[in-house]
């Protein structure tokens, strides 16, 4: 090959090069474009069913996954990744970032319900929040203005305290007050016990014992394990 023809097809790769890397930036613009538009469409569609997203825990997951899928944060009408209203905007009532925390503490929920039977301690529930909180404090006080607009839309079966522990029940677990006696000791206990400390405790038989802990575990409220000290009765919910 001539010098000439080996300028040449350098010329033309490079040329290639260049048109190449023109096609992807255009692709990219247009791609951003579209993921911008769907930004406009999505802000929209929760400002116009913005109390129906509320209520309905269904349509809110849905809105978290599509907000995942275009890399916004987990927070309804929140563009800006890690924003958190200023004390001046919730003096006006416009605190979405309670709305947020009720929304990620029903996903947290929805997963406790497989671990704990739909059981969980509000501390517990904080530390989660915290953990997931991409550098925000999630403090107890939001915590707490989060789980009142929970309840105060029906989102969550109640709260309770056990034993100064406070409680959330993301379902109704259809509790005994034998059930509710034993869940109250696993709380003084942080969350374990034997078969053996359940009778000293309830003063109840050992059948009475087992057939609640059966309806706990039935529940997945409650966890039974074989040890060599005998069987251990753990609550992952109370721990």
């Amino acid at each position: 090959m001539g010098l000439r023809r080996i300028e040449e097809k350098i010329t033309q790769e490079a040329a290639m090069k260049v048109k190449g890397s023109q096609l992807a930036l255009k692709s990219l613009d247009e791609m951003s474009k579209r993921i911008r538009n769907l930004h406009k469409e999505l802000q929209k569609l929760e400002a116009q069913y913005k109390s129906d997203i509320k209520k309905n825990p269904d349509l809110a997951q849905k809105v978290l996954t599509l907000r995942e899928e275009l890399g916004l944060p987990l927070a309804i009408g929140i563009y800006d990744v890690g924003s958190k209203t200023s004390f001046k905007d919730r003096l006006k009532g416009k605190d979405e970032y309670v709305n947020y925390l009720g929304l990620r503490i029903l996903e947290i929920g929805k997963m406790t319900r497989n671990k704990t039977g739909g059981i969980l301690s509000v501390s517990d529930l904080i530390l989660q929040l915290n953990d997931e909180s991409k550098g925000i404090v999630v403090s107890i006080e939001d915590a707490n203005n989060a789980l009142k607009l929970l309840s105060s839309n029906g989102l969550l079966h109640q709260i309770r305290t056990l034993a100064g522990m406070k409680i959330i029940e993301f379902t109704d677990p259809e509790l005994t007050q034998d059930h509710q006696r034993i869940l109250e000791i696993a709380a003084q206990a942080n969350g374990q016990l034997s078969m053996t400390e359940l009778v000293q405790k309830t003063a109840w038989t050992i059948e009475r014992v087992e057939r609640s802990i059966d309806v706990l575990t039935d529940k997945k409220i409650a966890i039974k394990s074989n040890t060599l000290d005998g069987v251990v009765i753990s609550f992952p919910g109370v721990g």
